[in-house]
């Protein structure tokens, strides 16, 4: 086994933006006070980890960590599929207690997770987003994408498969944003490899897993020595796979699980050759 450099992103919740603030700003970390969710990635080696860490225990507020592993260009390149992984965010979606009303179809979903409610409307967002340099980020609470213009038509030029495009609507005139589109991936895989290996996670403070089994199922990403899974898939399963594809699978992280996006090379040489930021990429392992 490569002695790979480990990558944490730890997230957790605080009770105000202002206690937000004097958790990171000592770590030269810019709070995001537009959600009581704070989700901060560190090297974990840096020094500062081991700060948040003493930090959150001083403030008696729990935390949840992801690990992963850090890849090289050339593995990356030569990954027959990947997992697409958020590593920045922007906004959430309206009216702030009462979204899910507006844009899913919940008549199916677990009462304690709300997994697997349907998406059927735009999301409602206070607008227009605010990306930087960005080409695309994650809505908060619900992990999907918003993208610029520049990397819709990228991915339309391209002709890459799996995802379609839909509105942002501004929450107070119900009218679409100019420049920014959510990308929605639409194609499911089959479930993974049984070889996975996978744990149960206590979150929120209710009891994991839920009725449903989806809230609380983590891929599992660290023993003593690091992480030890990556997604893995037979390869007889993935005849149908798109450039944009998403797990069978409801894996949580942080506070919440969603379907993890997995994707194509063509998807990562796209974003490659465009230095598209705001994600990152780790192979998918395939068997067989």
């Amino acid at each position: 086994m490569v002695n790979r450099e480990i990558q944490t992103r730890v997230t957790f919740r605080t009770r105000s933006s202002e206690e937000a603030r004097e958790i990171l700003s000592p770590l030269h970390v810019e709070a995001d006070v537009s959600t009581y969710i704070q989700s901060v990635t560190f090297l974990l080696k840096d020094e500062r980890y081991d700060c948040l860490i003493t930090a959150l225990s001083r403030q008696g507020l729990s935390h949840n960590e992801y690990r992963n592993w850090v890849f090289e260009d050339r593995e990356l390149a030569e990954a027959k599929l990947l997992h697409m992984i958020q590593s920045g965010y922007w906004g959430y979606p309206q009216p702030e207690n009462d979204y899910k009303s507006e844009s899913y179809d919940m008549s199916e979903a677990c009462p304690i997770c709300g997994k697997p409610a349907k998406q059927i409307k735009p999301y409602l967002v206070k607008g227009p987003p605010k990306f930087g340099r960005n080409d695309i980020l994650a809505l908060n609470w619900t992990y999907e994408f918003i993208v610029t213009d520049r990397l819709r038509t990228l991915i339309e030029d391209a002709e890459l498969e799996g995802a379609e495009f839909w509105p942002l609507l501004n929450f107070k005139a119900r009218t679409p944003l100019s420049g920014y589109m959510q990308l929605r991936v639409v194609h499911d895989l089959p479930p993974m490899s049984k070889s996975t290996l996978f744990k149960i996670v206590s979150l929120r403070g209710v009891k994991t897993p839920c009725s449903c089994g989806r809230l609380g199922l983590m891929l599992e990403r660290v023993g003593e020595h690091g992480p030890v899974s990556l997604p893995r898939f037979d390869r007889g399963v993935l005849n149908h796979a798109k450039d944009f594809n998403l797990t069978h699978e409801w894996l949580s992280e942080g506070f919440d699980a969603n379907q993890w996006k997995i994707v194509s090379p063509r998807v990562y040489r796209l974003f490659k050759a465009h230095n598209i930021k705001g994600v990152r990429f780790e192979p998918v392992v395939i068997e067989g």
